[in-house]
């Protein structure tokens, strides 16, 4: 079923004879599937068994991986890059959505494009990349910039993998603008987006096929930045139980609260009264990835 799919987009599922006064019905009949939610049901579920079993360490099931795995992370990739329903962000950590989805509800001007409310509930019209457990282990997609070079470097080798690629949608790497990014600058610097740096300005690189960077706006003579300092001041020197905000707080460090807090108890609550108006650069660029792969899609032979 997954080589169908990959093959041609859909998959048959066979639906068995059903018992009936005694006798069996009609013989079995194959059903043609669009939906991949069925099927990344049955293999997520194959690969949880027979992972159990599998008592290497972690590192050596990802170096050395299973057939069962190949598949589960071939599946997975697809789902999530390819056989995609709406532009999708990949954000370096999952506050970001938080601050995102708020502001892009607060902005009407990026109504309808990026989402809009819809029987009194916003409903965003792009996806935000969820990481879950199994995204991390398998996709190895999650937590800062570290993730985002491996996924730079096999993008194409991973697209070239399916016969049917009809990438509807653009895939957007959002990265902060500072110095934790030089390694992620230097490789898609490797697959053509030549200049990207610190202080460089377009709104964003096209990197390979429908996958795109886009960073947070330059600041400053060093053009460095990060998706907090898109806030007002005022918001960021809110305190919470006495403590400042600091967000590249450490582990451990009790004398300040971190971006989960800040995401969750400030932002969160307050978001009906927050200026957003500093958003509106990047949610430009985002609208700009849009526009430029709906004139330009990928043509991935």
């Amino acid at each position: 079923m997954c080589s169908q799919l990959f093959n041609t987009g859909s998959y048959y599922r066979v639906l068995p004879a059903q018992f009936v006064g005694g006798k069996f019905g009609d013989p079995d009949v194959k059903e043609v599937q669009t939906s991949i939610a069925p099927l990344h049901g049955v293999v997520e579920h194959i690969y949880k068994v027979r992972n159990k079993y599998d008592e290497r360490n972690p590192k050596l099931k990802k170096t050395n991986a299973t057939a069962t795995r190949k598949l589960y992370h071939k599946l997975l990739f697809y789902r999530n890059f390819v056989a995609l329903e709406k532009p999708l962000i990949i954000p370096e950590g999952k506050t970001d959505t938080i601050y995102l989805k708020a502001a892009i509800e607060r902005l009407t001007t990026f109504h309808p494009k990026l989402g809009q409310v819809v029987s009194g509930k916003f409903k965003p019209a792009i996806a935000f990349q969820r990481y879950s457990s199994k995204v991390h282990d398998i996709l190895q997609l999650g937590g800062g910039t570290g993730p985002f070079l491996h996924f730079i470097k096999s993008y194409r080798a991973n697209l070239d993998r399916y016969r049917f690629r009809a990438v509807k949608h653009p895939v957007i790497l959002l990265i902060d603008n500072d110095s934790g990014a030089d390694e992620v600058f230097k490789e898609a610097i490797k697959v053509g987006a030549a200049g990207v740096g610190l202080t460089s300005t377009e709104p964003f690189y096209r990197l390979v096929d429908n996958l795109y960077l886009v960073k947070t706006p330059e600041m400053g003579t060093k053009g460095t930045s990060c998706i907090e300092s898109l806030f007002d001041p005022a918001l960021l020197d809110e305190k919470l139980d006495g403590l400042p905000f600091d967000p590249g707080k450490k582990h451990g460090d009790d004398t300040k609260y971190g971006k989960q807090d800040f995401a969750e108890k400030v932002v969160k609550p307050k978001a009906a009264t927050i200026n957003f108006s500093g958003f509106v650069p990047l949610l430009e660029r985002i609208s700009a990835v849009i526009d430029d792969y709906a004139v330009s899609p990928s043509t991935v032979p």
